[in-house]
């Protein structure tokens, strides 16, 4: 009978052992049961935060920042790479823009200088040819004249009477000489064409002294060439 009573009691302990926890629990008081149940909590959240936190270990992570979390240090590395290289792509593009900028400020300034210098000579050159014009004289291989002499077959009769100026004297007047003022003005004045005379240089003027013309520079009265007898 004693064995029986033993066999009985060791099954129903070992009922008991094999019960779920939720039947366990529930044949605990209420206080003790949520205590339970809130420390099982904070061991479910300390486990996850703890696999959370081993996960970002790995990854590299390192808790901080606004969110808890900063990018790891390859991340940053990359950032910083990253703007480095815009950096030096803004000043690239900034020192190519200021060359080309100067370049073309430099290009301005050849291309000013050049048309600066072009019109100078261009000036200069017809300044030069303008007093070579004005200045040129060369006396015709005319054999109308002999030397400084008219040939008598080929002498003009006079268009008026000459009227000797004040002072006028009898007198052969030769290049290098210098005609009175009073002697050429511009009633003396003789018309080359009408003569087909060579044409005076500018400055000059051919002037009627009685029978013969005289080259005579207006300014100075410096006679430059003299034909004697043009007219009769």
């Amino acid at each position: 009978m004693s064995r029986l009573r033993l066999a009985t009691v060791a099954l129903l302990l070992a009922g008991a052992t094999a019960l779920p926890a939720d039947a366990q629990n529930s044949r605990l008081p209420g206080a003790v049961r949520d205590a339970q149940a809130a420390a099982e909590t904070r061991e479910r959240i300390t486990v996850r935060e703890d696999r959370r936190e081993q996960r970002r270990e790995d990854r590299g992570e390192q808790p901080g920042g606004r969110t808890g979390i900063v990018s790891d240090g390859r991340r940053d590395d990359r950032q910083a790479r990253r703007s480095d290289r815009r950096d030096d792509r803004r000043d690239w593009r900034d020192d190519r823009r200021d060359d080309r900028r100067d370049w073309r400020a430099d290009r301005r300034d050849d291309r000013r200088d050049w048309r600066d210098d072009r019109r100078d000579d261009r000036r200069d050159w017809r300044h030069d040819r303008r007093d070579d014009r004005r200045d040129y004289y060369v006396r015709h291989d005319d054999r109308r004249w002999n030397g400084y002499r008219w040939q008598p077959q080929y002498r003009y009769r006079a268009p008026v009477r000459y009227v000797y100026p004040r002072g006028y004297a009898p007198y052969q007047w030769r290049v290098g000489h210098r005609l009175p003022r009073h002697y050429y003005e511009r009633n003396y004045y003789v018309d080359y064409r009408a003569y087909q005379l060579p044409p005076p240089p500018y400055g000059y003027h051919w002037i009627r002294v009685d029978h013969d013309v005289v080259l005579v520079a207006l300014a100075t009265g410096l006679i430059r060439d003299v034909l004697y007898g043009l007219y009769y």
